[in-house]
């Protein structure tokens, strides 16, 4: 057991350190440096069109193990991260124009269609970087952030105003009023933005994937080296 641990102790170390680090980065990045004003909902400020998610983050973080921690495994990563974006954005964008809100017929049919031409893409390009489960991972965490930041085109105003006054009315009227937005439009945005944001963030989930396993490595070797060192006995 504690050979094993000693084992996996520089990929914890490196993971532990660098989630910390991730999480710092997407949150402080949405929520603080990249908004329209910070400070506007309590201490928090009012994100741009293009957010740090971090549940998608990590997500991807998690396929680049799942697909070998190499950069191979980046390649594949990045890759399903586009297609699932792709394909999730084409769903958004056609869906609300064979039913709107509240009926979701029109949105499950263009789901099932997407999901269905991932099957044949990963069929007809014989390349197992269009594997079909990583880009359902990619394709889900879309779908995920567009239900959390107000279902843009699909519901009426579900982009939010996006203003700092809007913001402040909306969270200080109860109820709120339909077309707001998710939490008063403070994380509301565009289809298109929550397409965008989902992308970068899955991408930049993999590189940290990828850093992980250089640190991991650079940590390892440090840690041979110093369990070589020959111990010399402090005189009597």
């Amino acid at each position: 057991m504690s050979a094993r641990l000693k084992a996996v102790l520089p990929l914890t170390l490196s993971i532990g350190v660098l989630a910390f680090l991730a999480s710092e980065l997407a949150l402080n990045f949405t929520f603080h440096w990249v908004t329209v004003q910070d400070g506007v909902f309590g201490k928090y400020g009012l994100p741009q069109n293009l957010h740090l998610v971090l549940p998608a983050l990590f997500v991807s973080w998690g396929l680049f193990f799942m697909l070998g921690a190499d950069t191979a495994a980046l390649g594949k990563t990045i890759t399903a991260a586009f297609t699932g974006a792709l394909f999730a954005g084409i769903a958004m964008f056609f869906g609300p124009m064979f039913a709107d809100s509240p009926d979701f017929w029109g949105l499950a049919l263009w789901i099932g269609i997407t999901a269905a031409g991932l099957i044949v893409l990963s069929t007809v390009v014989e390349d197992d970087r269009f594997a079909p489960a990583p880009a359902f991972a990619c394709y889900a965490s879309v779908f995920f952030w567009w239900i959390a930041t107000g279902l843009d085109n699909f519901v009426p105003g579900g982009k939010g105003a996006h203003t700092v006054d809007a913001v402040t009315a909306a969270i200080t009227n109860k109820p709120l009023a339909a077309g707001t937005g998710a939490f008063g439009g403070l994380i509301s945005m565009s289809w298109i933005a929550v397409v965008v944001s989902i992308f970068v963030s899955l991408v930049v989930g993999s590189l940290f994937g990828l850093l992980s396993v250089k640190l991991a490595g650079a940590l390892g070797k440090v840690g041979a080296r110093s369990t070589s060192e020959p111990n010399i006995a402090a005189p009597a």
